[in-house]
């Protein structure tokens, strides 16, 4: 039985005695270099996309649907002033 659980704590624990396997661990590492750390916005992407899709398809709806918005507003001073009458968009008059 002693046999066993020496057998048993020699995998998971270091040598003992004069005769060690490996020298004494550091306790400490050296901190990092001031010019490898980088600002709190800056997101390290390595080969990932830094913008989701799901926002980037939505801003690209958006973006669409203002231009069609602005489209249709200048279609429809076009046809006003072919008719002789001013027009004003609505969010101008606010």
């Amino acid at each position: 039985m002693r046999s066993l659980l020496a057998a048993i704590l020699s995998l998971f624990l270091p040598p003992r005695g004069a005769h060690r396997a490996l020298g004494p661990f550091p306790l400490l590492l050296p901190p990092p270099a001031a010019s490898a750390q980088r600002p709190a916005d800056v997101i390290p992407a390595d080969a990932l996309p830094l913008v989701r899709p799901y926002l980037a398809v939505w801003e690209r709806e958006r973006d669409e649907r203002e231009r069609r918005h602005l489209q249709r507003e200048r279609r429809r001073a076009a046809v006003l002033a072919t008719l002789g009458q001013d027009y004003v968009p609505s969010g101008a008059a606010a």
